[in-house]
């Protein structure tokens, strides 16, 4: 890992693999300890794979004043200038599909193909779920990883497969965020909104979500693809707010047909 300083923070990255860059923005919260290991080592073997920790994650700068998800869109545009990388395709998860979004939207000439997962254009563009309403009422904001791991996947998942939910319970504790920077992340999320800037992103588009997914559920994906000229619709069934990692064989064969 390594770490260069754009956009008036230092931004710690790891870049694996040779090829032509392909740009991996993880969700809120997270950092890039958080890649499932089988991800990260399929996508390298193909691409010169690119991860970053987002300003306020794992061990880049965590500035204390207000940001956005334009702030952090620039920042993964400094990396790219550091890198001396003048087009990438880019992969956005949750909150990295809306910075993902953004390098589309204001940085088109920076993004070949660009690849949305589990997330939205704007969280008040639908109603939450009763599940989710539940969620944002609970009185603390600091959460468990236990916690995360039951936003992003069924009970059924979680008994089935407990060495690999073992596994991210034990990467997420690396280098966790701290409680303003989560704050940050959170209002940066909250306050997006792309819904009428959608028409002017000319990358080719993949969106890929899952059919069970109560934090951003299936219509947020559909109206991405509505408003995406172009863009191409996957929605796996059974699959909740961690379809990537849940469904990962099927979301790569999805990624590279589109990608190659």
């Amino acid at each position: 890992m390594k770490k260069v300083f754009v956009n008036g923070v230092n931004i710690c990255y790891e870049s694996l693999g040779e090829g032509f860059p392909l740009i991996g923005l993880t969700g809120k919260d997270s950092n890039m300890d958080w890649w499932h290991p089988a991800i990260k080592a399929a996508l390298s073997e193909r691409y010169r794979f690119i991860m970053l920790d987002h300003r306020g994650t794992g061990r880049s700068d965590a500035p204390t004043e207000a940001y956005g998800i334009a702030d952090m869109a620039k920042d993964v545009v400094g990396l790219m200038d550091a890198l001396e990388i003048d087009k990438a395709h880019i992969l956005g998860q949750s909150m990295g599909g809306m910075i993902a979004q953004e390098l589309a939207i204001e940085f088109p000439t920076r993004v070949a193909k660009l690849v949305l997962c589990s997330t939205t254009c704007g969280v008040k563009r639908v109603l939450p779920t009763w599940r989710m309403l539940k969620w944002l009422m609970r009185k603390h904001t600091a959460f468990s990883p236990q916690d995360t791991i039951n936003m992003l996947y069924s009970k059924a998942y979680i008994q089935e497969n407990p060495a690999i939910i073992a596994s991210l319970a034990e990467r997420m504790q690396i280098a966790p965020s701290n409680p303003r920077s989560m704050e940050i992340h959170r209002l940066a999320s909250k306050n997006f909104d792309s819904y009428h800037r959608l028409g002017q992103i000319t990358a080719p588009t993949l969106i890929i979500h899952g059919e069970d997914d109560w934090v951003f559920s299936p219509k947020h994906a559909k109206i991405l693809n509505r408003r995406i000229p172009g863009s191409k619709l996957i929605l796996f069934p059974h699959a909740g707010h961690g379809i990537f990692s849940q469904e990962h064989h099927k979301v790569l064969e999805e990624i590279h047909r589109f990608i190659d």
